[in-house]
């Protein structure tokens, strides 16, 4: 019997790599075809073309027999999924994470990250590359602030706006991080309609994609800028009143609505 597909939606900050390393292994490793949503794609662009993407891959993977496909979006743009619901059924992880943690992570991450779109020129700042813009800013307080009037406002308040079309279970960057005994994953993986032994191959993944598990030897080290510490909640001990104001004046509203107490 046909199953359905499975989604998984992240936002910048938000566990992507953790998740697409870990989706895309687990994938491999049960024999089913994985199609990353955001390759067609360059850095902060949405593609008009995104709903023909995964529908051909869809089409693919069906062609291939009943185990279901795995899509991955890195800023949890999906396109209506109506004909996948209706034609195979689908079920979606949305990962959200709290913006204040997001937000020191990014700034520390655009600094130092050799990602290329970071030493891009852009007109927008007078020639200047966004990660020079940023680091132009003396006080890290017009750091966040630049964070929030480009690319992270941007993702943090589709976050908060994200429709689950009826498909999406909504999950915590701060619950995963700290499931290292894997109960709440299993739960998941049998959400999506994982059995059998793909469980074991999901739960392998997840444990050696992990930073309590089989990535903890990449804490803070230089050839692995997206990990710097995973523990959740840093913004209590990592960022000042003031900081703590000028994300909250901005974004109070967002946190409030994905469930995140104000300072």
């Amino acid at each position: 019997m046909a199953r359905g597909h499975i989604f998984v939606g992240t936002h910048h900050k938000a566990g992507t790599v953790w998740m697409v390393s870990t989706f895309r292994q687990l994938a491999h490793d049960n024999g089913m075809g994985f199609a990353h949503l955001n390759k067609p794609e360059r850095a902060w662009e949405i593609s008009p073309k995104k709903a023909d993407y995964l529908e051909r891959h869809r089409q693919m993977f069906e062609s291939r027999g009943a185990r279901p496909g795995v899509f991955f979006d890195y800023h949890s743009a999906f396109p209506d999924l109506s004909d996948c619901k209706r034609e195979r059924g689908a079920r979606g992880l949305h990962l959200i994470r709290d913006p204040r943690d997001m937000l020191a992570s990014a700034v520390r991450y655009h600094l130092r990250s050799q990602e290329a779109w970071l030493d891009e020129p852009d007109s927008r700042w007078g020639g200047m590359s966004f990660r020079e813009k940023l680091a132009s800013y003396a006080a890290y307080e017009d750091q966040l602030r630049f964070e929030i009037d480009t690319f992270m406002g941007w993702s943090i308040r589709n976050m908060a706006g994200f429709d689950d079309q009826g498909v999406f279970r909504t999950v915590r960057y701060e619950d995963l991080i700290v499931d290292r005994d894997m109960v709440l994953f299993h739960e998941l993986l049998l959400w999506l309609g994982l059995e059998g032994m793909e469980l074991v191959r999901g739960l392998r993944a997840y444990w050696r994609r992990s930073l309590f598990g089989g990535m903890g030897h990449a804490l803070d080290r230089d050839d692995h800028p997206h990990v710097h510490d995973g523990a959740p909640t840093q913004w209590r001990s990592g960022l000042d009143d003031s900081a703590l104001r000028v994300i909250e004046d901005a974004l109070g509203d967002e946190i409030v609505s994905l469930g995140y107490p104000l300072s």
